[in-house]
């Protein structure tokens, strides 16, 4: 029985681009050396896939207003640090567009050249077609000399456009019927090696704080369902589904609140980075009374 054909190219050495069916099978995979695997779609692959390989998962949707300028740095250094260890494929959906971004990317530095002519390398191996956002992105790169300059007038414009749109984003996150209540802890007592003894040994019990008060110095929430894909993995970030902005992590091992308590599993939201929209109320044309729409 013949082995499965895998849509993929070697652009480099030790170095492929392809789609997502290309690392669906591990054992192909794996016959070809590749090592590394990183995905650049808006979902990470199943554990059951990555865990064999060395994985990097990039959220990015192949949207022109999509950052993947401030992840070249970080995926260049996974990339040569796979080729050296074994080989590398980078994938998205079709293998076109943010992949093909994020390889171009790493041409450019690796062999300090243009963006035209990395796009002719890639392209003597597949037919790749980054979208005019992520161009933009890789001209900005090279005019950058491969790095990012926040000295450069057009990177820091590229940064306000970007920080703009998050701000506009306002997309519904959670309802406060999600939160995970917690009684308050013995704050930095809970940090220190002595809150380890037990309270009659503490030297400074006077400071316990009443643990019948509920703690209100951070946000955690059950899981819902956009996290769904995001979720599989023992730990990691927690991303706005719709404009990718981090709005906080989880550890389904759990953490340690500031107050001191533990919470498990621990879905914590930087208050910071979110915003309460509180119900609005509006007039029951059919009965004169105010009801709440909640959305």
């Amino acid at each position: 029985m013949s082995s499965p054909t895998l849509d993929l190219n070697e652009v480099i050495d030790n170095l492929f681009i392809g789609s997502k069916s290309a690392v669906r099978n591990a054992d192909t995979l794996k016959a070809k050396g590749i090592t590394h695997i990183m995905t650049v779609n808006d979902h990470p692959l199943p554990l059951v896939v990555s865990q064999d390989f060395k994985y990097k998962f990039v959220h990015g949707l192949d949207l022109e207003f999509t950052d993947l300028l401030t992840m070249f740095d970080e995926c260049y250094q996974f990339i040569d640090e796979g080729r050296l260890q074994g080989s590398v494929i980078v994938h998205c959906l079709a293998g076109m567009s943010r992949s093909a971004t994020i390889v171009i990317a790493y041409i450019m530095k690796k062999k300090q050249i243009g963006y035209g002519e990395a796009l002719g390398i890639v392209r003597e191996a597949r037919r790749v077609k980054p979208n005019e956002g992520f161009s933009f992105q890789l001209l900005l790169y090279e005019e950058m000399n491969f790095k990012l300059d926040n000295t450069n007038e057009k990177y820091r414009k590229y940064k306000l456009k970007k920080l703009a749109l998050k701000m506009q984003c306002k997309h519904p996150l959670f309802r406060k019927s999600g939160f995970l209540t917690h009684k308050e802890g013995e704050g930095e007592a809970a940090f220190d090696w002595r809150s380890k003894l037990s309270k009659h040994q503490s030297s400074d019990s006077s400071k316990v704080v009443n643990t019948n008060s509920v703690c209100d110095k951070s946000i955690f929430i059950e899981p819902v369902r956009w996290m769904k894909d995001k979720i599989q993995v023992p730990e990691g970030k927690l991303e706005c589904p719709k404009c990718s902005a981090k709005i906080g992590s989880f550890l389904w091992y759990g953490q340690r609140c500031p107050c001191g308590t533990w919470v498990t599993p621990a879905f914590h939201i930087q208050t910071g980075k979110v915003d309460e929209c509180k119900p609005v109320l509006l007039p029951d044309r059919t009965s004169n009374q105010l009801t709440t729409n909640v959305s």
